[in-house]
């Protein structure tokens, strides 16, 4: 019975999926534009992520976006990976956009934050 007992509570108090820190770079190479959101934590499948907000884009934008959202860790390094991002997109010629944290909860939906 003891056992059982600590099995549940082991299970009730771990996360199911751990929350990280990461942000969305959406381009649009045929217009050479991009668009990258602010930082936000999330443990959200990826994949799941950048099809909402490609989805939200469309819709609210008129525009059609490939969405990544790389998984940055903490938030420094999610921090990092956006400078970098917006630093590489400008190199090559891409306009860059931000997308505000408002938004892409908007997006996203606040079952995926």
């Amino acid at each position: 019975m003891i056992r059982r007992v600590a099995v549940v509570a082991i299970c009730l108090s771990t996360p199911a999926v751990a929350e990280e820190w990461r942000f969305c770079v959406g381009v649009a190479p045929a217009s050479h534009e991009t668009v990258i959101s602010d930082i936000f934590a999330s443990g959200a499948d990826s994949a799941r992520l950048e099809q909402r907000l490609a989805t939200y884009y469309r819709a609210h934008h008129g525009r059609t976006l490939t969405f990544q959202c790389p998984r940055g860790g903490d938030r420094v390094a999610a921090l990092n990976g956006q400078t970098a991002a917006l630093q590489f997109n400008r190199s090559v010629g891409y306009a860059v956009n931000g997308l505000p944290l408002n938004e892409v909860r908007l997006a996203v939906g606040e079952d995926l934050f």
